[in-house]
């Protein structure tokens, strides 16, 4: 039964998954689509208007200009009356419009003015006016279908480059195909209304989508992942447990390996636990809220697990100078090399700054680089003296401890000097810097070196002695066999890497204060007028502007 198909719902996570997974998509894609549809707005354009045409100043064809104002379409029963105005002296155009409309009562095919309220425009009435020779433009509307002032100037803007032309027709044509598209539109069809909010809905729509999409993938990447590191556990813990049987208790490294090797077999224990309260995700269950999380969670303690059984497995064989001993020395000089590579790279960056001109302190780099020659050469004998037997490996282990100990107080006291040397403008901000960057203790071994001529490559969470990468560090504290006495040699210790000494060095000794320099902007526009100076008391939607 375990292993027969799944099927229908089912077969694609059950039906709370599958609900949940359509309704995040559904939800996206609607919030995405508002900003589309908001920008287009195809619904209720049905509507044909009538159109008159008074082309007072003669400059237009006034026939074929009504029938493609005609054709198009809007949103709301309109009349579109089309007005040019003569002269020279049109200082309002409000004005001018407004005077003709009363002083033409009887010559319009509809009132222009409301018959119930005579101080606005009648219902659904458009007005479309121009004053070639006064080379102003305007737009005016009955209550009922008013858009607000931003898309007023958007209407006549859609114009003034062809009125610029001495284009009066197409000019008209543009402003009637804008205010087709604006009439009707939620909001008027303002910028809020139309880009912003529906950008802002559809930004969030895609943020939403991308992250609940991902968000399953990561987990169904992660629990895979997961799976393969507690796979790999699972099928040598026999093995690790063997190998953990030939390490002695007695010996320091030894001892602190032991330690974290109780804490595997806990947590492995309590990992496998987990494990089964996962259970097997499927299609649609990968993308609950909490799979995610608990992938993670797996993958990382699944991995802390596989890293530590190595560290078992090169203990044991390290040791005992079994076969292979030489692969688990290299790694272990590697958190040592790259250190030593952090030390020299010090060095240099202190010899090209200016407190290089300090005799001493140019001096006490010249030591330190050379003494870094000194331990690669000395690590280099240490692998000739392992292979005939003049070293021991725990001594081995002690010395790569000593040597991590003394590169980093060289280090240390190097940079403190070089930065304490500083006697710039800037030498105070220059040490605060320095001191806060000191207090870091995120930082991880990298896992390659290049020195004198060679280069390797290391895993951290591997080595015998501890690193900020080692796994189950905090195993070594809660352990009773640290309070035995076991653990000499400071293999308790966790060497944090010179790399990030030097990086702190690096940028505080460099520091400059940024200059800012403020810039001004301005900016032009044509302009633009609302209301009526005489029109006693006449209050309807419209304004003008010159082109």
């Amino acid at each position: 039964m375990r292993h027969m198909k799944r099927s229908g719902i089912v077969g694609l996570g059950g039906i709370w998954s599958v609900t949940a997974f359509v309704a995040n998509v559904v939800v996206s894609l609607a919030l995405i689509a508002v900003l589309p549809i908001m920008v287009i707005w195809p619904f209720g354009e049905s509507h044909h208007p009538s159109v008159e045409v008074h082309d007072e100043a003669g400059v237009l064809q006034s026939e074929p200009l009504a029938k493609e104002i005609r054709a198009m379409r809007f949103r709301q029963d309109v009349h579109v009356a089309v007005l040019t105005v003569p002269g020279w002296d049109v200082d309002n155009l409000n004005d001018s419009v407004l005077e003709y409309a009363r002083s033409h009562q009887g010559d319009t095919d509809v009132p222009w003015i409301s018959t119930s309220n005579p101080n606005y425009w009648s219902d659904g009435l458009v007005i479309l006016a121009v004053a070639p020779e006064a080379r102003k433009v305007g737009c005016y509307f009955g209550e009922d279908v008013a858009v607000p002032l931003e898309q007023q100037a958007a209407i006549q803007n859609a114009a003034k480059e062809q009125y610029r032309r001495a284009d009066w027709y197409g000019g008209t044509l543009s402003m009637a195909a804008k205010t087709a598209d604006v009439i009707g539109r939620p909001g008027g069809g303002d910028v809020g209304t139309t880009y912003v909010l529906p950008g802002i809905s559809a930004l969030v729509g895609l943020i939403w989508l991308w992250w609940y999409l991902w968000r399953g993938f990561a987990a169904r990447r992660r629990a895979r992942e997961a799976l393969r590191h507690y796979s790999q556990v699972t099928h040598d813990y026999e093995t690790t447990e063997l190998l953990a049987g030939t390490i002695p208790e007695d010996e320091p490294h030894g001892a602190q390996v032991m330690a974290r090797y109780r804490w595997f077999r806990e947590e492995y224990e309590k990992v496998t636990r987990s494990w089964q309260d996962f259970g097997n995700p499927y299609r649609t269950q990968w993308f609950g809220m909490s799979v995610l999380r608990r992938a993670t969670e797996l993958e990382k303690r699944s991995e802390l697990l596989d890293s530590l059984d190595d560290v078992v497995a090169n203990t044991a064989t390290f040791l005992s100078l079994s076969p292979g001993w030489d692969r688990v020395w290299n790694n272990e000089q590697g958190p040592v090399l790259e250190d030593l590579q952090s030390l020299r790279r010090l060095c240099h960056e202190v010899d090209s700054a200016v407190v290089a001109e300090n005799g001493s302190i140019a001096e006490r780099a010249k030591e330190e680089r050379e003494w870094v020659r000194s331990r690669k050469q000395r690590l280099d004998d240490m692998t000739s003296d392992l292979e005939n037997g003049s070293l021991q490996p725990s001594a081995a282990l002690d010395e790569l401890d000593e040597i991590a100990s003394e590169t980093k107080t060289k280090a240390s006291r190097l940079a403190r000097e070089a930065i304490d040397a500083d006697t710039s403008s800037y030498a105070d901000e220059r040490r605060r810097r320095y001191d806060d960057s000191v207090s870091s203790t995120d930082a991880a071994y990298a896992g390659y070196w290049y020195l004198g001529g060679g280069h390797g490559s290391y895993n951290p969470h591997s080595t015998i002695r501890l690193n900020p990468s080692s796994p189950a560090i905090s195993a070594i504290g809660s352990s009773g066999s640290s309070s035995s006495g076991v653990g000499a040699g400071g293999s308790f210790s966790s060497f944090t890497p010179v790399s990030d000494l030097v990086v702190g060095y690096s940028s505080a000794s460099s520091y400059t204060p940024s200059s800012s320099s403020g810039s001004g902007s301005s900016f032009s526009g044509s302009s633009f007028s609302g209301g009526y100076s005489g029109g006693g008391g006449f209050s309807g939607s419209g304004s003008s502007s010159s082109f």
